[in-house]
């Protein structure tokens, strides 16, 4: 129910006083909101515990409309805190509503705006929500650039979390410049929140996040201004039917501000009981993880990838499937006649031979999962022939504003040497599920593959398809999820028993609809687990690039190694590893470690990496993600999972240097929410010899020295 209208004008122009500042506390997080001439503006964001001011001294507007005139291609913008002849602000409980009504500029009548914030108290958190309301005849809600804030400098040990991979953290950056920007949903902004908090000292952050259970398509910014020593953090949606006038927007879920005390597993525990409870794309989970996800997957721990005609490659992933002496899984490229990148969709006929070799490679307990592309029609789809692209995929793919389509193009070359151009399909029309829908059948079904990989659906942005004719919102809004999620779960119906599906990339909401995402791209340097610690045990994660160079050998067990520690499948590496003895060995070890714990990443989830105590050495590698891509982690890299109803964790520990690390290792049950007078513990080394049982306290700060190129379990159970 509204409470007392504060606030009323007809507009404070010139030197009219401003209104006093609207309180509003959420535990310790107090906002302050006031009434200006011609806007409302947040002027206050504190922790009340620290006194840590954590809005910036010059703070941005709450929101930013970008609004066209039908039949023009100008763009006209309207903030929060100018611009508004009526601004209210209402009480609403104990939270507030705010109100901006009667542009100033005559072009913009018939545009109003409402927004809601509710304290949560339990939590120390503001919980928005937005609605932009559009009565005009000519104008268009293009996008709405909300909530968006100005941080204040949190001190020399902040840092900022922003969801680039699985995870990225940046330090230093009130200091220096530094800017991340995705479209969400896709591989490089994979989670729809950032955060930022300092590592040590007083605690105190935030943890800006929108929770959208429908992940609809929204661009995540984070910006330093090492100048005002100020970072920005924002979001900015385009409307779902943007061009058509009179089009309102309503802010799907929330926009979430609360204080974070804590780092970036804290943040990403929110994150989770959010997603567990709201996310339409979180899975069914029963006591040994997806039951939906065929158990040969959940149980998988390493596999290859190559490519070719079978006597290509066959030969070559038997002899690492033997070496290793496990169950592998093996990501099958250019398994058809057409060139890569090249003549999409048409992947039949298969190169000779491809079905016989799937068998064999199944009887010789390898899992077979060939490529395919799940969003592209080349547009000259017989060498340098326009085939069907015309005559019939034009009209489902995506459409720029000008009717035109979207064409992208890669590394690939038509028959004539011109670049291959590929056309972004729409997942709303009934071609485009069609046609995947039947390649994905076929190779299962006729071919016998256990998977099918459908390349760039948890990887490439949502394209604003504005063709009216596929039956969609133009541009904005969630649509491009569900048509894919249609498409997904038809298939899922149809495949064989026994089936998976897995795509490129970790966009989070495809989640419940692919069994595994490929996770070749976490190669960055600040990178920590955020994504495994929301959703291990949802999904299984799998494969790095593995790439030369000089410091190749080191790479390869700094990414095996950080694989091992977040609950990633080991791998993605060509078969001729068996051939590179140090390398094979530290890997084959690596694999078969994991095996014997692999229950913990399939129906387990991540718990809190142990810290070791004092300093830990580090070391540096060329990872060739792009050119020299030089990466640091420590020596010795650690990770924790936990199957907490049956009271059991393990403690994970990777020693990819060449040096012995001697440290200490401290932990505190209760801190990791476990309620338990003793453990047991055991010690399992790479070679699979174990301590024996031991009676361990619930509080413990345990010596420990960890081989070079060597790894460490310790099992605690309650």
């Amino acid at each position: 129910m509204l409470g007392l209208l504060l606030l009323s004008p007809a507009g404070l122009r010139g030197g009219a006083p401003e209104a006093q500042p609207v309180p509003v506390t959420a535990g310790d997080l107090q906002l302050g909101v006031r009434s200006t001439a011609g806007g409302i503006r947040v002027e206050r964001l504190l922790d009340a515990q620290s006194g840590q001011d954590l809005l910036a001294a010059n703070p941005l507007p709450l929101f930013s409309l970008t609004v066209r005139p039908g039949g023009s291609t100008n763009q006209m913008k309207l903030a929060a805190d100018a611009g508004w002849r009526q601004c209210a602000l209402r009480k609403r409980g104990a939270g507030l509503e705010l109100r901006w009504s009667d542009p100033e500029d005559e072009t913009l009548a018939g545009l109003s705006v409402t927004a809601t914030v509710s304290p949560d108290q339990r939590a120390g958190a503001l919980r928005w929500k937005l609605r932009v309301d559009n009565t005009s005849r000519n104008l268009s809600v293009w996008r709405v650039l909300f909530p968006q804030v100005a941080l204040a400098d949190l001190g020399s040990n902040a840092v900022v979390l922003v969801p680039r991979g699985p995870g990225d953290v940046q330090r230093g950056v009130w200091n220096r410049a530094f800017s991340f920007s995705g479209t969400y949903p896709n591989g490089w902004c994979a989670m729809q929140f950032l955060a930022a908090y300092r590592e040590s000292g007083p605690p105190t952050g935030l943890y800006f996040a929108m929770h959208d259970p429908w992940g609809g398509t929204k661009d995540l910014a984070l910006k330093s201004d090492p100048a005002t020593r100020t970072v920005r953090l924002s979001f900015d949606l385009p409307a779902p039917d943007l061009g058509r006038a009179g089009n309102d927007f309503v802010l799907e879920g929330e926009a979430v501000w609360q204080l974070l005390r804590g780092d970036w597993f804290d943040a990403a525990m929110i994150y989770k009981r959010w997603a567990q409870r709201e996310a339409k794309w979180w899975p069914r989970l029963k006591r040994e993880g997806r039951a939906d996800t065929p158990r040969w997957m959940r149980d998988l721990n390493v596999w290859t990838m190559t490519g070719g005609a079978p006597d290509e490659c066959v030969g070559r992933v038997k002899k690492f499937r033997e070496f290793l002496d496990l169950p592998a899984g093996f990501h099958w490229y250019n398994w058809h006649q057409i060139p890569f990148d090249n003549d999409y969709p048409h992947y039949f006929p298969t190169k000779p031979g491809f079905s016989e070799g799937v068998a064999g490679l199944k009887s010789a307990g390898v899992f077979v999962m060939p490529y395919i592309n799940g969003r592209l029609w080349d547009s000259h789809d017989r060498g340098a022939e326009d085939f069907q692209f015309s005559r019939l995929a034009l009209a489902a793919a995506t459409k720029q504003e000008d009717g035109s389509p979207y064409l992208e193009t890669y590394n690939s070359k038509e028959t004539n040497g011109q670049p291959v151009r590929l056309g972004v399909m729409c997942p709303a029309t009934p071609l485009w599920q069609n046609t995947v829908s039947n390649i994905v059948l076929r190779l299962l079904g006729e071919c016998g593959t256990s998977a099918v990989y459908i390349d760039q659906v948890a990887a490439a942005s949502p394209t604003l398809c504005q063709d009216p004719a596929h039956g969609h919102p133009l541009g904005g809004g969630h649509w491009w999820n569900e048509s894919y999620w249609k498409m997904l779960e038809a298939i899922r119906r149809t495949m064989p028993p026994g089936s998976a599906l897995t795509t490129e990339c970790n966009a989070e909401p495809f989640i419940r609809w692919f069994d595994g995402y490929l996770t070749w791209h976490w190669q960055f340097p600040g990178q920590v687990p955020v994504f495994p610690a929301i959703y291990g045990g949802t999904v299984q994660m799998f494969g790095r690039a593995y790439r030369g160079g000089a410091t190749k050998d080191l790479a390869l067990r700094m990414k095996a190694g950080q694989q091992l520690v977040y609950g990633e499948q080991l791998g993605w590496l060509d078969p001729a590893v068996v051939n590179e003895k140090d390398n094979a060995g530290f890997f084959r070890n690596l694999a078969r470690l994991r095996a014997q714990f692999s229950r913990y990443f399939s129906a387990g989830e991540m718990a809190r990496p142990p810290r070791l105590s004092g300093s830990v050495p580090t070391v540096r590698a060329d990872w060739q993600w792009s050119g020299e891509w030089w990466v640091t982690t420590d020596a010795v890299l650690t990770g924790a999972w936990q199957l907490p109803r049956e009271k059991r964790m393990v403690l994970l520990f990777v020693n990819v240097g060449d040096e012995s690390v001697s440290s200490t290792v401290p932990f505190d049950a209760a801190a990791n929410g476990i309620r338990a007078r003793k453990f047991r513990a055991q010690r399992t080394a790479t070679d699979g010899t174990t301590t024996g049982w031991e009676t361990w306290p619930p509080v413990f700060d345990r010596a420990a020295t960890f081989p070079p190129r060597q790894a460490e379990v310790w099992e605690l159970r309650w």
